[in-house]
């Protein structure tokens, strides 16, 4: 089985940079053959990306989505994460953003200032979240050619058809999909009971 993996953090290849042990993804290509486009770090519009990248959806016979928060905000370069090798891609996040802005070493960097002030002055919750149901829709709507399921890190009330591990990551937190080696077995042996039953 050839499976397709798109999304954030959660489904990111962690080990470019961490390798105490293995996340799901990488437990998953030992058993199938995966290809992995997911980042850490990017939002809804990047993800849609990721997808429109692949040229021919058809080779594959399952994608895994990981989607992200409504609230990151998209740009070219971030203020901080450009040069660190998991989040290089990462977009813009309020709570990323202030708390490195509390950082005396970060006190010159014009681009992490310019970033707090969007947030401060002209950041629109309503059109990020509205946009991010719209490529999320973009996104769904591409893969209804083949089988893919939808998986969400946080609870997510809005997309009820997604399968949730908010329960796993409050239960399980690490470092490498943000979830300890137990908790990144368990999501990956429920996945493996998705995929067996999307075969049937």
């Amino acid at each position: 089985m050839k499976i397709l993996i798109i999304g954030d953090s959660f489904a990111a290849d962690w080990s470019i940079k961490y390798n105490q042990y293995k996340g799901w993804p990488n437990l998953l290509a030992e058993k199938y053959d995966v290809t992995n486009l997911a980042q850490a770090g990017v939002s809804e519009y990047k993800i849609y990306k990721q997808l429109q990248s692949v040229k021919w959806l058809g080779e594959y016979n399952l994608t895994i989505v990981s989607h992200t928060s409504p609230y990151r905000v998209p740009c070219r370069t971030h203020p901080i994460h450009s040069s660190d090798a998991l989040h290089y891609n990462a977009d813009l996040m309020l709570n990323d953003i202030t708390y490195h802005s509390k950082n005396i070493k970060n006190f010159f960097n014009k681009s992490l200032r310019a970033a707090k002030l969007f947030f401060k002055y002209h950041y629109d919750i309503d059109f990020y979240t509205t946009t991010h149901s719209l490529y999320r829709k973009a996104i769904e709507d591409r893969l209804k050619i083949i089988k893919f399921i939808s998986i969400n890190l946080f609870s997510d009330t809005i997309y009820p058809s997604t399968l949730d591990f908010y329960d796993i990551y409050k239960a399980y937190p690490g470092t490498i999909n943000h979830l300890s080696k137990e908790g990144n077995e368990i999501v990956f042996n429920q996945l493996i009971k998705k995929i067996i039953a999307s075969e049937e």
